[in-house]
């Protein structure tokens, strides 16, 4: 009996190698399975390889050549390719503008067809405009554009006394050569001074009420003294000063070294009185004599009583034009219209109105600037 006890203990022992034993055999199939795989890919990839440069051998003559994809790419590419060898992409074919079939969109305006909603939508935008109608342009205008149009408001006011019906003809000096330039005339006194005394009287009563005669109107005397001078012989310093016209709360008017409004009205007029007809001038004459008066009855209240002196009383004696383009308006629509322009014409006051204003602005007696109307005809 204890020969066979000793025998057990030594069959135990033999039990666990022979288990270990089967183990082993039980993962051998599985790492000759593992080897299999391998070596199926590392035989895949060379046949590829193989493949490939077969093709680069037959295809060297060709201009396109293409370097050969790494292993790594290859194995990404495994599940599109069959048979192993690698898929070659089909180039897509554009459709023709003549080939409507499956174009199922088309186009109100022009009748063109498209695939896809969103391609007519751009069609429609690009070429007809947003739902078939343009939209307009927003925003500031080009550099080039602003330049244009202050150039062509120069020209309007250069070319402004061109037109027929305000231009002066000089035929004074038909027999002298055409090639020689003609000096520009001033106009005789005695036409001036006719003018303002028919002015004098139409508007007696609407305008000059509290003047008795011609003669105590101080424009009136004031063009007549300084008409015939020569322009270097006019207003000497002594009489080149006023006062500054923009009002500011407890700021005094400033004395300036420049012309009143009385001095501008009288330069604006000769400047300009040499290059009208006789029928123009009356025009001119009668929009400044009552131009001057709206501003004196309009602004006679800012006076201040400081700045008056024995010969200079009135508002256009003392300041300057600074603020003149604001009360055009004021000018137009209260002065003139509940008289009926006093006889002039509606279109062409406005015009000479603007001309006058950029004048003062073109020779910086104000900073504000009015444009001019449309070209002549």
């Amino acid at each position: 009996m204890e020969e066979s006890e000793k025998d057990k203990p030594k069959n135990d022992e033999k039990a666990p190698e022979q288990n270990n034993q089967k183990n082993k055999s039980e993962s051998v199939p599985e790492d000759k399975n593992l080897n299999i795989y391998e070596q199926y890919q590392k035989e895949k990839i060379n046949s590829i390889q193989k493949d490939e440069k077969s093709v680069q051998k037959n295809n060297s003559n060709s201009p396109d050549k293409s370097a050969p994809p790494t292993p790594e790419k290859e194995l990404s590419q495994q599940n599109e390719e069959k048979d192993g060898q690698p898929q070659e992409k089909v180039k897509r074919r554009r459709r023709g503008k003549g080939e409507i079939k499956d174009r199922k969109f088309q186009c109100p305006e022009c009748e063109k067809c498209y695939l896809s909603g969103p391609a007519l939508t751009t069609h429609r935008k690009t070429k007809h405009g947003n739902g078939g109608t343009k939209e307009k342009k927003r925003g500031r205008p080009k550099k080039d554009d602003q330049t244009e149009g202050k150039q062509s408001m120069k020209d309007k006011f250069d070319s402004f006394f061109n037109a027929d019906y305000r231009k002066r003809n000089n035929q004074e000096n038909q027999g002298e050569n055409k090639d020689e330039e003609k000096e520009e005339k001033n106009v005789d006194i005695e036409k001036i001074k006719s003018n303002i005394k028919k002015i004098f009287e139409q508007c007696k009563e609407e305008v000059f009420k509290d003047i008795e005669n011609i003669d105590k109107y101080s424009f009136y005397n004031f063009i007549i003294e300084n008409w015939e001078k020569e322009d270097e012989k006019l207003f000497p310093p002594e009489e080149k000063f006023c006062f500054n016209a923009q009002f500011e709360k407890g700021v005094p008017p400033i004395k300036l070294e420049s012309y009143n409004l009385d001095q501008l009205f009288f330069l604006y007029y000769k400047e300009f009185a040499k290059l009208a007809n006789d029928e123009y001038l009356w025009f001119i004459t009668k929009f400044i004599v009552l131009f001057r008066e709206c501003i004196n009855a309009k602004w006679k209240n800012l006076i201040k009583a400081e700045n008056i002196s024995e010969n200079r009383t009135l508002y256009s004696q003392i300041y300057n034009a600074e603020t003149v383009p604001e009360i055009c308006n004021d000018f137009f629509l209260e002065f003139l219209q509940p008289y009926n322009n006093f006889g002039l014409d509606e279109s062409e006051l406005i015009k000479l109105i603007q001309h006058f204003c950029y004048w003062l602005y073109k020779n910086d007696y104000t900073k504000s600037q009015l444009t001019l109307l449309d070209d002549e005809k």
